[in-house]
């Protein structure tokens, strides 16, 4: 090492927090406050619809909203941290966050409890951004990489253990609660967060910029109308409002274009930097992250439904089914990063080809033996899906960003978890028109064999959307 670049180490050194380590374990609180949340509530799904009267729409909604208010709202709020303050919107979300988390628990109404969801994901839109952003600035470059590795293996936890513990929450029923314990149990989860985030130092990054309003209204009512309708239109048989909607939202998309490139040309500061699309490969690892995750959290939503409405298995059982797959996930996601450093993207096509293979085999057990699905042959598939899962997903954000230059790396990172959380409330609104069609009987009235015909022809939709991605996939080169 020149003499040069001890210098600037140690400058770094002089700069960075001295209790940065024990930093690290509040920052990433947060985050598993809402990765726990996210998978608990997959599990208790059914069950709050049984409760509630709600309707499979509703069912649909008190997953898409929160999703999609946390996906429209991520764009600004990595801004508005660097203008106000990153513990500060740090603390405003998490509050947030376990206020609407204790109102969701109270509620008896589906249409209040859509409500609560959509500001609770507004509330969580401010937690990430601003942790992704201290992980980047509190440490020394050569301390990033443990920190995003452990980043990742806590995204892992979260998956693999919240599908569990949702189920036994709502087994165990703690004070005849049911179902409400998943929200609940955010509530001292959420205080504790709070009480630590006092240790963690204020940062702020260029308070001079400003927020481009106009594109984000543009945006933000673009998505909505384009979700919404896909959740609520079969409820009502396709009114015209719906396609309406639906087009009225291609138009704001491209009238988001449109702005975004204007302001651009002008020497504004868009909302999003389009030019980042110049960069071919990263469009096409965009397209991958929209594939994979589609099928991802498509596969969760009618794996639930299938388990506790078609096989009437209760909370419990359907989380020891997702017990397998949560496992093999966080097991690749603790070394996959190294292992695609040394095999570069052929891990990552591995991971999406198993991903997608373990969907046409689950169609092909189901042939055989439609109802034990907790038998060692299905959980053996759940846990090769989880590990092929876990191969492809983890590594995804350092490949797809970087294949950016470092000067488009804050537009690059808000895209990609823009999308991922978009593609997560498309997913269950696209697989629920189709389950339902393919059902073709309410949930209640319909019979095994309706939902094995149901189940297998989404499962198929899964394991084309997994096999579009490992197309996708190919097109990227090996990071460097």
């Amino acid at each position: 090492m020149t003499n040069s670049s001890k210098t600037t180490d140690d400058k770094l050194e002089q700069q960075v927090h001295p209790r940065r380590w024990l930093a690290l374990a509040v920052i990433l609180l947060p985050i598993l406050l809402n990765s726990l949340n996210t998978y608990m509530i997959q599990v208790a799904l059914p069950l709050i619809q049984h409760s509630l009267n709600a309707s499979f729409s509703d069912a649909q909604l008190i997953v898409t909203c929160f999703s999609l208010s946390l996906s429209i709202t991520l764009i600004v709020s990595g801004k508005l941290g660097d203008i106000y303050g990153r513990r500060r919107l740090l603390l405003i979300g998490v509050s947030g966050f376990t206020l609407m988390a204790l109102l969701s628990g109270v509620t008896t109404s589906p249409t209040l409890l859509i409500a609560i969801r959509m500001v609770q994901g507004l509330a969580a839109a401010l937690i990430q951004p601003q942790v992704l952003s201290m992980m980047q600035i509190n440490y020394l470059p050569r301390e990033k990489g443990i920190v995003f590795s452990i980043y990742g293996a806590l995204i892992g936890f979260g998956f693999a253990f919240g599908l569990t513990l949702g189920g036994l929450l709502v087994h165990w029923n703690v004070f005849d609660l049911g179902w409400r314990t998943v929200f609940l149990f955010n509530v001292p989860f959420g205080l504790l967060v709070l009480l630590c985030l006092p240790l963690l130092p204020e940062s702020r990054g260029n308070r001079a910029q400003k927020i481009d309003w106009t594109g984000t209204v543009f945006i933000m009512s673009a998505l909505f109308l384009l979700v919404y309708p896909l959740s609520e239109g079969q409820k009502q048989g396709w009114p015209q409002w719906v396609w309406g909607s639906l087009l009225l939202s291609l138009l704001l998309l491209l009238a988001f274009v449109i702005v975004e490139i204007r302001k651009q040309k002008r020497g504004g500061t868009p909302l999003v930097d389009l030019t980042i699309f110049k960069q071919h490969l990263f469009g096409v690892g965009m397209l991958s992250v929209i594939l994979i995750y589609l099928s991802m959290f498509s596969f969760f939503f009618i794996l639930t439904y299938y388990l506790q409405f078609g096989l009437h298995l209760d909370a419990q059982a359907t989380s020891l089914a997702f017990l397998p797959l949560g496992c093999g996930f966080f097991l690749t996601s603790l070394f996959s990063s190294r292992v695609v450093s040394r095999w570069g993207m052929a891990v990552l096509r591995i991971g999406a080809l198993v991903t997608s293979s373990c969907c046409f085999l689950f169609i092909l057990l189901l042939q055989i033996d439609a109802v034990q699905v907790l038998d060692l042959p299905f959980l053996a598939l759940l846990l090769v899906y989880g590990l092929g899962l876990g191969l492809v997903t983890t590594p995804l954000t350092r490949v797809v960003l970087g294949t950016v230059p470092a000067k488009d790396a804050g537009t690059g990172s808000g895209l990609f978890n823009t999308v991922m959380y978009l593609a997560n409330s498309l997913g269950v609104a696209l697989i629920s028109i189709l389950f339902s069609t393919m059902l073709g009987q309410s949930l209640d009235c319909a019979s095994l064999l309706d939902y094995v015909r149901a189940f297998s022809v989404s499962m198929t939709a899964c394991g084309g959307l997994a096999f579009a991605a490992f197309m996708c996939l190919c097109f990227l080169r090996d990071p460097q």
